[in-house]
């Protein structure tokens, strides 16, 4: 009985852990927390930790049950960030533990231009300071 329960407790220790890691980083390589990650085909969607690493080792199926990451399979995961341009990339999966390296966000810019229209603050006289969204509770 002893011996099979020491050879149960074995085989659970040898399956191989089947995830997809990464991390999100800055042009400057500091981590960027609180990302989302997007994982397609899979249903799959995260947010990056502190440190800006994540850890999928799961899917998703129709009715949002978790399955296994499909082996030997195509997909691909996309970064998002307010601030930051999307990233995305495709990488092919076979099994184990895939690190994939780390992805930088490059900032989003705007870019703000004098409009060639004059405004006339006389035409608008019915809107001032007080004009604008109110709040509830106020």
């Amino acid at each position: 009985m002893k011996m099979l329960l020491l050879l149960a407790v074995l085989t659970v220790g040898c399956v191989k852990h089947h995830a997809i890691m990464g991390q999100v980083v800055d042009r400057n390589g500091k981590p960027i927390g609180r990302t989302n990650v997007t994982l397609v085909p899979g249903n799959v969607e995260l947010i990056t930790d502190d440190d800006g690493r994540f850890t999928i080792d799961y899917l998703r199926d129709a009715e949002g049950t978790r399955t296994r990451l499909t082996r030997r399979s195509e997909y691909a995961v996309e970064y998002f960030k307010v601030g930051y341009h999307v990233e995305k990339s495709t990488f092919y999966f076979k099994n184990g533990e895939l690190v994939l390296d780390p992805v930088t966000l490059s900032e989003d810019t705007v870019r703000v231009a004098a409009t060639p229209t004059q405004f006339d603050p006389e035409k608008f006289g019915d809107r001032g300071q007080e004009a604008g969204g109110s709040y509830e509770g106020e």
